[in-house]
């Protein structure tokens, strides 16, 4: 149920079960607010990445959500990861991926659960950490990891 006011302009508009603006039934905002980034550990040069949306409330969120993965140096994301790894980010079996500058820069959308899996190959030792730039601009970053 979505809590509404009715304007000057007899649209109503208000906020929504999650907390996102709507207008006449139209969600205006998304939800999206926060993310959880889990990087698994090394085997055979390759880590299991699992990314989690959340709201605001840091409940997950229950729609189809694009997002941008972007490789870091570190967590402190004051540079770009320099290979990206030898093979980099690749797609799991949740949501989707498109590499936008290869091995460093992705365009992902989550499943209708918004959760994201994929993996990470680097047959070398780059240090990276994995952001995920929200689409309300907020960037979540993860711990800065290598394989050995």
């Amino acid at each position: 149920m979505t809590a509404q006011v009715t304007s000057f302009f007899g649209r109503q508009g208000g906020f929504g079960d999650r907390g996102e603006l709507v207008s006449n039934e139209i969600q205006l905002t998304r939800p999206c607010a926060d993310a959880s980034i889990t990087i698994g550990d090394e085997s055979a040069n390759v880590r299991i990445i699992t990314i989690q949306l959340k709201d605001s409330q840091g409940r997950d969120i229950n729609y189809v959500e694009t997002f941008e993965i972007v490789m870091f140096t570190t967590a402190a994301m004051t540079a770009f990861a320099t290979t990206g790894g030898s093979t980099g980010v690749a797609i799991g079996t949740d949501g989707a991926l498109l590499a936008l500058v290869a091995k460093k820069v992705f365009l992902c959308t989550s499943e209708a659960d918004g959760d994201w899996d994929g993996t990470w190959t680097d047959t070398g030792t780059e240090s990276v950490a994995l952001g995920v730039r929200l689409p309300n601009g907020r960037v979540v970053v993860s711990a800065a990891f290598a394989n050995a």
